[in-house]
């Protein structure tokens, strides 16, 4: 009696944990996952569009589309096609069109991600399992859930204190600062269909990038 009587006290302190400290639960890591899996595979098979030079990360729902294009269409098509996973809540198209070869210092963009992580991590401030990093040349793209706004600038701070960075791109989802759902249909439907989303209060939309190499936070070391 007595040991079922503790396994009740840690559940409940096990939820109210839960409750204060949200974080990245390991069912929305396996949707983006899939997600993810799902629109690279979209991508292989799509005819007629060149999307080898796009790069696919969804994080929280939100995919980042990063890489080069030779043509608009087929940049407005790795869109269309990111909208076509059911987990993906909002797309962040940052693939570049152009012509020229796109020379990318992977082991470059790999070395700044590993510091940012490294700095996320010594942190206690932050909760760096709940951010993903990615990193192209140079530009650094912040993904993941903060606890609070204060927070997310910390983060940001980490990331542009590292070497090599050069801009700070946050697509972080904000404890408490939820917008209403995207409209999935009109989104998916305007980039399929080759015209601008549309703005409106009827379609939320994220907020725009921001730069937060300036905010006004603690300094860090």
């Amino acid at each position: 009696m007595k040991f079922s009587i503790l396994s009740v006290l840690l559940a409940l302190a096990l939820a109210g944990c839960a409750a204060v400290q949200p974080e990245r639960s390991i069912g929305r890591d396996l949707d983006d996952t899939n997600a993810s899996l799902s629109i690279k595979a979209a991508m292989t098979r799509a005819e007629g569009y060149a999307l080898d030079g796009v790069d696919v990360e969804v994080t929280d729902g939100v995919a980042l589309l990063t890489g080069t294009v030779p043509r608009d269409e087929d940049r407005r098509q790795a869109e269309c096609l990111a909208w076509s996973a059911l987990a993906v809540r909002a797309v962040e198209n940052e693939v570049a069109v152009s012509n020229a070869i796109s020379l990318r210092d992977g082991a470059r963009d790999a070395w700044i991600t590993q510091q940012i992580r490294g700095r996320l991590l010594r942190d206690r401030s932050v909760r760096s399992v709940n951010f993903n990093v990615e990193a192209e040349n140079g530009r650094v793209f912040l993904l993941g859930i903060a606890r609070t706004r204060g927070e997310l600038e910390r983060a940001a701070q980490h990331a542009s204190l590292v070497d090599g960075v050069t801009e700070v791109v946050t697509l972080v989802r904000v404890v408490g600062e939820e917008r209403a759902p995207v409209a999935r249909g009109a989104r998916q439907a305007a980039a399929c269909g080759g015209e601008a989303i549309p703005s409106g209060d009827n379609l939320p939309a994220l907020d725009a990038p921001e730069d937060l190499r300036s905010a006004p936070v603690t300094p860090i070391d």
